[in-house]
């Protein structure tokens, strides 16, 4: 039975730090274009299960936050989101279901009750057929960093990087998942599980390989704020981000490798804790010739991406990548600081991590 609207919208004034996303809707069928998935991702950010209590929940945002945290002119906000927010009006995801005989089904849903754009104001009404998948945790979540997600932008690698947010948490490990599966999650099939007529170049799967994973994978580790949270690991073959299983010459099946930094890493740095770090690691290769383990290597990562030496920073991200054994914002420096920065880059001429 549909539940009664709230007479009261709800409009909060910060934008929440994550996204909070169930198990069942991160591994849903759903095709959003950047910006239909950005409207979507701000309701799921300010989504509290206490919302739902008495009633189905109406979102309300005005144009100066959605010119501010989806970096739009103010003066383009209606021409910009009107015609996304009328195409999720229509919307469907397909969550999937419990079937008898074993085989993947899916069950085809509106992701909104309403939503509209008018005078200034976008009001969002999540489907309260949908009430369980929104705010129900217990098959677990994906935590995903809302300004990170905001800033991607291209179709698949938001995806990716909403599916890779699942597995942040210790001990969930990655598997192997198949590529019909995956193509299912980056919106490629329609409601029979046919691929899409707009998407019959990715029957080919080395187009989906190259589009969705490669392409996805290269864009997240370069984009200046994602590198700082996850490190994409080199497989045996030489592979980054991902390792494969093959029937025949086909892909048949794929595992994301990744290594998400703990939690607080560069929010806990300071300028000077950096540097300290950068002293104490090049003291261990330079004079001790020590070699570096890989919380030592992570954590010399950290300090290079704090202090922006990208270039090292990327030698040490290589050698993380290809390491045998792996394990299973505005920053202000003084001239003082710089120089000692320099004095110490010139100990890693050459040097190998």
């Amino acid at each position: 039975m549909s539940k009664k609207l709230s007479d009261i919208p709800i409009s909060r004034t910060n934008l929440p730090k994550h996204i909070k996303q169930g198990h069942k809707l991160v591994f849903s069928r759903k095709d959003l274009s950047p910006r239909e998935a950005d409207l979507f991702a701000l309701m799921m950010a300010q989504m509290k299960s206490s919302d739902w209590v008495k009633s189905t929940p109406q979102y309300t945002y005005t144009a100066n936050q959605l010119s501010e945290w989806l970096n739009i002119d103010s003066k383009h906000i209606g021409s910009v989101l009107a015609p996304a927010a009328e195409r999720l009006a229509g919307y469907k995801v397909g969550i999937k279901i419990e079937s008898e005989t074993g085989d993947d089904e899916f069950d085809y849903k509106p992701l909104f009750k309403n939503i509209k754009y008018k005078k200034g104001l976008l009001t969002m009404v999540p489907n309260d057929m949908l009430e369980s998948e929104y705010i129900e945790y217990h098959h677990g979540f994906a935590l995903i960093t809302t300004k990170t997600f905001l800033d991607l932008k291209q179709e698949y690698s938001k995806r990716l990087y909403e599916l890779l947010s699942r597995f942040k948490k210790d001990g969930f490990e990655m598997h192997f998942i198949k590529v019909d599966i995956l193509k299912g999650l980056f919106g490629l099939l329609d409601e029979r599980g046919k691929l899409k007529k707009n998407k019959s170049s990715f029957k080919n799967n080395g187009v989906f390989m190259q589009r969705c994973i490669r392409d996805s994978i290269d864009r997240l580790s370069n984009h200046p704020i994602v590198r700082k949270e996850l490190l994409f690991l080199e497989s045996k073959t030489g592979d980054i981000g991902y390792e494969v299983k093959t029937q025949g010459n086909r892909i048949s099946e794929i595992k994301f490798l990744i290594k998400w930094h703990e939690k607080g890493t560069y929010k806990e740095l300071n300028t000077q804790d950096a540097l300290q770090t950068v002293k104490e690691m090049i003291a261990k290769k330079v004079t001790n010739k020590e070699k570096l383990s890989v919380p030592e290597l992570t954590k010399l990562l950290m300090a290079y991406r704090y202090l922006e030496i990208d270039e090292e920073a990327d030698k040490v991200e290589k050698a993380l990548q290809s390491y045998t054994e792996k394990e299973n914002v505005e920053k202000s420096v003084t001239e003082d600081e710089k120089s000692e920065l320099e004095s110490l880059l010139e100990l890693t001429k050459g040097l190998d991590y």
